[in-house]
């Protein structure tokens, strides 16, 4: 089974893309979930994190992700701790996850994964590519942040150009294709690479 690689820009509309797959039957590990789900629930996650930022972050139990956010907002260092964390935790769920299923291929979507170096791990990468204002009026509107906030957490992203390079199929989503036959053909690119062994 190949291990498929799906990740996008803030605002690219990787997850809408993740959905379309997940009709076509292919099962989708969803990293943004199940890091959230992660830092609830893992006892090594919780106290590598209390032992960085305190124990003020868990609030009954639950991380407080809001004072998270605040506490690694534009510092890089304290960004690359939390996803030196996440990362490998949420790494290792989909290690578990992905022998549990039957099929030709699977497809992890992560928002960073070409930033972090976690694309070196797949077979493939997908990336869901749209324009910078575009995906910043995207996420403008379904987060109600300010365009400053929605430009500073870009920030922390890379250029299009620089995954552009590195993606082994782009899907182009701002408007002047259609997505479906955009995903129907990597679809079965992807089946045919697998029958053939990968």
């Amino acid at each position: 089974m190949m291990i498929v690689g799906l990740t996008g820009g803030l605002g690219s509309g990787k997850t809408t893309v993740a959905k379309v797959f997940e009709i076509l039957r292919i099962p989708v590990f969803y990293a943004d979930d199940e890091a959230k789900n992660i830092t609830n629930t893992s006892a090594a996650v919780k106290a590598q994190l209390i032992s960085a930022f305190g124990r003020e972050l868990y609030k009954a139990g639950e991380l407080d992700r809001a004072l998270l956010a605040s506490l690694i907002f534009n510092d890089t260092e304290a960004i690359k701790t939390v996803n030196g964390i996440i990362h490998p935790a949420v790494a290792d769920a989909f290690a578990v996850w992905a022998t549990q299923q039957k099929s030709p291929y699977v497809l992890q979507e992560a928002a960073i994964l070409f930033e972090t170096g976690g694309y070196k791990r797949f077979d493939k990468m997908i990336l869901v590519s749209a324009p910078v204002e575009l995906r910043l009026t995207r996420v403008i509107k379904r987060s109600g942040w300010t365009r400053e906030e929605a430009r500073q957490r870009m920030a922390n992203q890379w250029d299009e150009s620089q995954k552009i390079a590195l993606a082994d199929f782009v899907i182009l989503n701002d408007g002047s294709k259609p997505l479906l036959p955009q995903i129907l053909a990597i679809h079965e690119d992807l089946i045919h690479t697998s029958n053939q062994g990968g």
